[in-house]
C-alpha cells in the first residue's frame, strides 16, 4: 500500500485513538523518509482526522524534529506500546482492596491497570458517549458495573480515577462530564487520581494547537467542543500518575513527551 493510500485508511480509522492507531501511523510516517514536505502534509492530515489523539500529536512532533524519520517513528511507537503508567497505577491501588474504585469512562491505561487487579470492584461512570463506552466494555477483561454521576455520589467508592486526554501548561483536557464530577466528589471525601500516560504531556504551544484543532480556542470555543471536553487545572487531583509513577502538578507541568514542532501549530491542509 502506497503511503498516501495508507493515510486514507488511517483517516477512516474508527477503532479508538490508542496504541494500535499510533503503531499504524508510525509505519505510515516511516515511509516518508527522504520526503520532508510529504511528511508535513501526512502529519497534518493524520491530526486533522484524529484531533484529540495526544499520542498521535506527539508521534508526529517527534518524527518532524528527527533527522532519522523511520527510526524515530518506530522508537516512539515502541515506547507508547510499553507505557509503564498502567503498571504504576495498578501497584498504587491499596492491597487488599478497601472498596470499589470508580473510573470515568473506560480509558486505555486505567483499564489495563485494573485488568492486573482482579481483586478490585470497578464502577465505571458514564462519560457521555454510551455507544463508545459499550464498545470498550465489550473487550474488558475486568468485571465492571456502569453507573451515572448521580449514583457515584451514593456509592462507597474509595477513589475516582480520571484519565487525561492531553495536558500542557499546567492544564489538562478531560471528558466534559469530568468538570461536574471533580466538583462533586471532594464533598464526599473521595480522592481523585489523575492519570496522564506517555504521549499526553505536551509543550504548552502544542497543547494549545490541539485545543484549537478541537474547537477549544479560548477566544472562540465552539459548541461541539463544550459537549465533549473540558479544560481544567490539575489542582483537583490528590495524586497524578504517569510513565514514571507518582508525579506532582509542578512535575507534570514540566514534563514534555515531545518537542513543540512548529509545523503542527496550525493544521491548515
Amino acid at each position: 500500500m502506497l503511503p498516501f493510500e495508507r493515510l486514507r485508511y488511517l483517516a477512516r480509522w474508527t477503532d479508538g485513538d490508542g496504541v494500535d492507531l499510533v503503531n499504524e501511523a508510525a509505519d505510515c510516517l516511516a515511509a516518508f523518509e527522504g520526503d520532508p514536505a510529504g511528511l508535513v502534509v501526512a502529519c497534518r492530515r493524520l491530526l486533522f482526522h484524529h484531533r484529540a489523539s495526544a499520542p498521535l500529536w506527539c508521534l508526529c512532533a517527534r518524527v518532524l524534529a528527527s533527522a532519522d524519520i523511520g527510526f524515530e517513528a518506530w522508537c516512539a511507537a515502541e515506547e507508547f506500546s510499553h507505557d509503564a503508567t498502567s503498571m504504576h497505577l495498578a501497584k498504587a491501588f491499596p492491597f487488599p482492596s478497601e472498596g470499589p474504585i470508580a473510573v470515568l469512562g473506560w480509558p486505555d491505561l486505567t483499564s489495563r491497570a485494573l485488568a492486573e487487579r482482579p481483586d478490585i470492584e470497578v464502577l465505571v461512570v458514564r462519560d457521555g458517549d454510551d455507544a463508545e463506552l459499550s464498545l470498550r466494555l465489550r473487550h474488558a477483561e475486568t468485571n465492571v458495573r456502569v453507573i451515572t454521576d448521580i449514583e457515584l455520589q451514593a456509592s462507597d467508592s474509595t477513589h475516582l480515577v480520571v484519565e487525561a486526554i492531553a495536558s500542557g501548561g499546567g492544564k489538562v483536557l478531560l471528558p466534559a462530564v469530568a468538570n461536574e464530577l471533580v466538583s462533586l466528589v471532594p464533598s464526599h471525601d473521595v480522592p481523585v487520581w489523575l492519570v496522564v500516560g506517555l504521549g499526553r504531556a505536551m509543550p504548552s504551544r502544542l497543547f494549545e494547537a490541539l485545543l484549537r484543532a478541537c474547537g477549544g480556542a479560548d477566544t472562540n470555543i465552539d459548541q461541539s467542543f463544550a459537549t465533549k471536553y473540558t479544560v481544567a487545572d490539575t489542582d483537583f487531583a490528590e495524586r497524578i500518575y504517569g510513565p514514571n509513577g507518582h508525579d506532582s502538578a509542578s512535575g507534570l507541568s514540566r514534563r514534555f513527551d515531545c518537542p513543540a514542532a512548529p509545523e503542527l501549530l496550525r493544521l491548515d491542509t
